[in-house]
């Protein structure tokens, strides 16, 4: 049943990155399965659409890039790898991530499965603002929400692929700048006052 199941979930991304997001009786005929033979293995489109995130972020080995950023020796370092994750990992899951960006919008089951994902990326940058802060990197004025939310929307999908692939920016280019604005703009009064 395992194997099927990753069967189905590959099938999934594949048509997701091609199609868009499936519905199940689509994703169903795709690998042979009745909608209801589906549904044995995921109990909504919901489940589905929550496990492929999950195995979109294992074949990308997710894991080891968050490793690498709770390895950074301070929170100015954490900032730069979060930047430098985005730089390597957004590439290889750019066409699922932007059909699940722009499905949301219309989609509940793919805004769950996109919030999902956003809020792993939340957490991170609480962390590494926790970690700016103790080492009185965010100036006293900064809200602490606010400084989160900052670092986790100038590290997002959609901010990356916007100054990469819209912009034209090199990715360390990406990497140097997206690390500097995070760095200045939270040492700063936020406003700039």
């Amino acid at each position: 049943m395992h194997d099927r199941r990753e069967e189905i979930l590959h099938a999934a991304r594949r048509l997701t990155e091609v199609d868009g997001v499936p519905s199940m009786s689509h994703l169903a005929r795709e690998v042979g399965l009745s909608r209801q033979g589906l549904y044995l293995h995921f109990s909504s489109r919901t489940a589905l659409l929550l496990a492929l995130v999950d195995h979109v972020d294992r074949q990308e080995d997710l894991d080891a890039e968050v490793a690498r950023l709770q390895a950074a020796p301070d929170g100015a370092s954490a900032v730069r790898a979060a930047t430098e994750m985005q730089a390597r990992r957004n590439p290889r899951i750019a066409a699922f991530a932007r059909v699940l960006n722009a499905a949301r919008i219309e989609d509940e089951e793919a805004a769950a499965a996109w919030r999902d994902r956003t809020a792993g990326r939340r957490r991170g940058a609480e962390q590494v603002v926790d970690r700016l802060v103790d080492e009185g990197a965010v100036h006293a004025d900064w809200d602490h929400e606010d400084a989160v939310v900052l670092l986790w929307e100038l590290t997002s999908f959609p901010v990356w692929d916007d100054l990469v692939n819209e912009a034209g920016l090199a990715p360390d280019r990406y990497v140097q700048l997206v690390t500097g604005v995070v760095l200045a703009g939270l040492a700063a009064p936020p406003g700039g006052g």
